[in-house]
């Protein structure tokens, strides 16, 4: 018996039917089967298509990215002024498809089942909702580059920047996006250890990652593809959730 279940009293079992239902409503309605569980449907579907809208948006953002002759304060100021249109562009793109992942990855822990894999992922998870939505507050630093680079002197924009991201408390903000990393790495291994996927997630991820700090920041598109190669984790756990919706519905 559960604390919110009634209990008998002397005149016989509750359990008994009115008006032909059994502990239903007084004027004999009853109540669809399977109603209760439509909200969490829902939530279960909204996750999932943010899990794979998440990555495609990001996909989007960084191959709009415009273009920059090297990894300097200087040459990044310049490529975001340069082309106002698609800085804003891929910004927002980034912006929505890091909400998108973050907000997505608290679903994810629902994919396992039993103990094996459990705790990984529900870290990954976490941490990767933390790390995704303090970088996506952060994709703002590109309008006011972008906007010093336009009206400023280059020296000027690039000591404002220099000085903006030596700020004493920064680093509690930008130093989150290796938490997220961290946690979608492992996301990806509890969701193998539990039977959800396959390894050969975590190897592309960890592949990815080290390609990262190879390709040079010239090579737009491919280190764009390499850098939405990290976010593969959440894409393959919202393919898993449509397909686990579809066989329990």
């Amino acid at each position: 018996m559960t604390p919110l279940s009634p209990t008998a009293d002397a005149t016989g079992p509750v359990n008994s039917p009115v008006n032909g239902t059994v502990n239903g409503p007084m004027n004999g309605s009853a109540v669809a089967p399977g109603d209760t569980g439509r909200p969490a449907r829902v939530l279960r579907r909204t996750a999932a298509g943010a899990l794979v809208a998440g990555p495609a948006l990001m996909l989007a953002g960084m191959m709009t990215c415009p273009p920059q002759a090297s990894d300097s304060a200087a040459d990044y100021i310049t490529s975001l002024a340069r082309d106002t249109f698609l800085t804003e562009l891929s910004a927002m793109l980034l912006h929505y498809g890091l909400i998108a992942g973050a907000l997505g990855a608290l679903a994810v822990p629902g994919l396992v089942r039993g103990r094996k894999g459990a705790w990984p992922t529900l870290f990954g998870a976490l941490a990767a909702a933390i790390g995704l939505l303090n970088v996506s507050g952060a994709v703002r630093d590109d309008w006011w580059r972008m906007v010093t680079g336009r009206q400023l002197p280059l020296d000027v924009a690039v000591r404002i920047s220099d000085t903006v991201d030596g700020s004493a408390f920064m680093p509690l903000w930008s130093g989150t996006e290796m938490l997220a990393f961290l946690g979608l790495l492992a996301l990806s291994a509890g969701l193998a250890r539990a039977g959800v996927v396959g390894w050969w997630l975590t190897a592309v991820y960890l592949a990815a990652f080290v390609a990262m700090m190879f390709i040079p920041v010239q090579l737009t598109y491919v280190i764009g593809s390499a850098f939405t190669l990290l976010f593969l984790p959440l894409a393959v756990a919202g393919v898993r959730l449509f397909q686990r919706d579809r066989a329990t519905a």
